[in-house]
């Protein structure tokens, strides 16, 4: 054999090696695909119904929880069904009355999500699986939201399916397209007009920039953090634009005022309502070291890949290495791409982190360690991550460093998977808030389990106080038969005859005591935490 007869077998066999590694990656992608939208509606109804749902439900029912409270808890003996009479749609209440019941006690959250899953709802009638799939829908949404994005940034298409594959088993992203509140949708919108304002920057039509009006709006009526996205595309075209004045300029100018106005109702219900704002975000304010909020950051990121659901104590081996990983991809993004690009994925990630942490360090409080209000930080990290995948994927000079970051993309993959099925599995996870709900089920359990009983309860949902409302969450887990006696502090209420077994629910001292008093009987605890406590009375 000649020379260019070795060449020509050498790159034959060269080109069966590329189009071999093309196929295994495009069955990846296609696996991680599928295995993501199945996750998003796998056991999607067997999850607790947390508190923060009930909230989604009671808004779009049009209810208020004062108007709960006074119909409710006035110590007169009512059934499971008329609890939830307050968790769904009915013609007494409409589009109007749910509006109002977000204006008046939830400005911070835009009415956009409520609207949907309002009407959804309604035509697919109440329960738990139905509003959870909405999200679950909207959640798909992010695939060819995601895609514009990278072709927009990136112009690769390679970056674009990496990108979607890691997002497909994204634990975090996962998680909260199965719960029933906005952050799903907020993910959409987010990626959404991010694209679009490159779009018009880069085609410079009024069409364009129109449409960057329209998402910017969008975005603004899905979360109150959208503000921070916002002001993050404002710094970056400002930047590109040398912050100097000319006709570009002023014309981001009247699109953003645009979207802006299209938001302004809903604006001015949030300043007028801002003291309502401010009592529902006061457990936010608790102060906390700064090693906790730290430790919280780093964990919370770690999870975008891998989520074993370990708590905060400590990051795990595999956590630290995605650590690394993540550090090692902001820092080839900036070394290998133009200014434009790590510009606007560090702005992205950066100034609603920043938004958040700041006032953490400097006044104290818990607004950081939220992991859903950081949704613009987690893309900013999966933008970078893709980059390097794909970067690294089909250029690695050495056949040892290509199969090296072949066994990442694989090991990314594999720990996504994992994590989507161990907390598929599980009636609880972190983003429900487990230590105030996972005695949720054995409580329910205990009641009905009796063959007549009745429960009675101070757990009031007072406005703002999250720690008391957990009535709605437990009356997803009880039986019909269950009848419920519920008062305010100090009410004492009286108790009818008739019933096998009487149980008390998280109740204040004052009720403990009326009770005993009224009845001459002891009330014995049966079941005890930090946060719950189920009492009997004696017979």
């Amino acid at each position: 054999m000649n020379y260019l007869e070795r060449v020509r077998e050498i790159n034959r066999k060269m080109g069966q090696s590329r189009a071999l590694q093309q196929t295994c990656l495009i069955f990846l992608i296609t696996s991680l695909v599928i295995f993501g939208v199945y996750f998003r509606f796998f056991n999607i109804d067997k999850k607790i119904y947390w508190i923060d749902e009930t909230y989604t439900s009671l808004r779009i029912s049009g209810h208020t929880e004062a108007e709960a409270i006074q119909k409710l808890y006035n110590g007169e003996v009512i059934s499971v069904a008329s609890l939830q009479k307050y968790q769904q749609p009915n013609p007494e209440k409409g589009l109007a009355d749910t509006l109002n019941s977000l204006a008046i006690e939830s400005p911070q959250h835009p009415p956009l999500y409520y609207i949907m899953a309002r009407y959804w709802v309604q035509q697919l009638g109440h329960s738990l699986a139905t509003p959870r799939t909405l999200s679950a829908l909207i959640s798909l949404l992010v695939f060819p939201a995601l895609y514009w994005l990278c072709l927009e940034l990136f112009e690769s298409p390679l970056v674009a399916w990496i990108a979607i594959a890691l997002m497909a088993v994204s634990p975090f992203h996962v998680l909260y397209a199965q719960e029933a509140r906005e952050y799903s949708l907020w993910t959409v919108t987010t990626l959404v007009s991010s694209a679009a304002l490159l779009r018009a920057i880069r085609r410079q039509t009024k069409l364009h920039w129109g449409i960057y009006a329209a998402t910017l709006a969008l975005n603004l009526y899905t979360f109150l953090f959208a503000w921070f996205v916002t002001i993050a595309q404002g710094i970056y075209f400002l930047k590109t634009e040398h912050f100097s004045w000319n006709k570009t300029v002023k014309v981001y100018l009247i699109a953003l005022s645009a979207g802006i106005l299209a938001f302004s109702p809903w604006l001015w219900v949030t300043v007028a309502n801002l003291n309502r704002l401010q009592t529902s975000a006061a457990w936010t304010n608790q102060k906390v070291a700064w090693g906790f909020l730290l430790q919280r950051l780093l964990v919370h990121t770690s999870n975008i890949f891998f989520d074993l659901n370990t708590g905060y104590k400590s990051l795990n081996p595999p956590s630290i290495a995605i650590l690394l990983i993540i550090a090692y991809s902001i820092y080839f993004l900036c070394r290998h791409t133009p200014q434009k690009v790590w510009l606007f994925i560090l702005i992205l990630m950066g100034v609603p982190a920043l938004a958040l942490i700041l006032p953490d360090l400097i006044l104290g409080g818990l607004r950081s360690t939220t992991a859903r209000y950081l949704i613009p930080y987690y893309l900013g990290i999966q933008l970078a991550v893709a980059y390097l995948l794909a970067s690294q994927l089909p250029t690695s000079r050495h056949p040892r460093q290509q199969k090296f970051w072949h066994l990442i993309l694989i090991a990314l993959a594999l720990s996504g998977i994992l994590s989507c099925t161990l907390s598929s599995q599980s009636q609880f996870w972190w983003n429900k808030s487990p230590s105030k709900n996972q005695y949720l089920p054995q409580i329910a359990k205990i009641v009905n389990l009796t063959p007549n009983p009745l429960l009675i309860s101070d757990n009031s949902p007072i406005l703002g106080d999250c720690f008391t409302c957990r009535m709605l969450s437990l009356s997803y887990l009880l039986d019909p038969k269950v009848k419920l006696q519920l008062v305010l502090e100090p009410q004492i209420p009286k108790i009818p005859a008739g019933f096998s077994d009487t149980f008390v629910f998280s109740p204040s001292q004052t009720l403990i005591k009326g009770i005993e008093t009224q009845q001459k009987r002891q009330t014995k605890l049966i079941l005890n935490n930090q946060n719950f406590w189920l009492w009997k009375l004696k017979k």
